[in-house]
């Protein structure tokens, strides 16, 4: 059956909208949505965020949700941030590409960094060219 999920992948980006594997391995939540949002304890204070957190299980992996090439690795505050083509993984405590390499959908690019609290928190951001989308209608469930 996975071969008829990785073969649903091929072809064009945007065909593949509510297919994409989940950017994290293993059991997760999504604990912060796209899209502008309330802060709580803030009354009228209002945050974008770009893309959406997914919280997973200690040593949960950011894999990759659509094939193609890593244009960017980058450090920031100790954690690491990677740009594929089609979107952006942040907060991984270390990485398993290098830039200008090619990966596939589903191939691990890093241990997501875990929190205080021991979870381990990816942010996940989805673009077409310059344009963030929801990650949520383009991830499968």
């Amino acid at each position: 059956a996975s071969h008829d999920v990785d073969r649903a992948l091929s072809g064009s980006f945007a065909a593949n909208r509510g297919r994409l594997p989940m950017p994290i391995t293993g059991s997760y939540a999504i604990t912060t949505h796209f899209g502008q949002y309330n802060v709580p304890g803030l009354r009228g204070v209002q945050l974008d965020n770009k893309g959406i957190n997914i919280t997973g299980r200690p040593g949960a992996q950011a894999r990759s949700v659509f094939r193609g090439e890593v244009t960017a690795i980058f450090a920031y505050s100790g954690m690491y941030n990677i740009i594929v083509r089609h979107g952006v993984y942040c907060n991984l405590a270390s990485t398993s590409v290098r830039r200008g390499q090619e990966v596939s959908a589903r191939q691990v690019l890093g241990s997501v960094a875990k929190d205080a609290s021991g979870n381990c928190t990816l942010h996940f951001q989805l673009r077409k060219e310059t344009t963030k989308l929801n990650p949520e209608s383009w991830l499968a469930r």
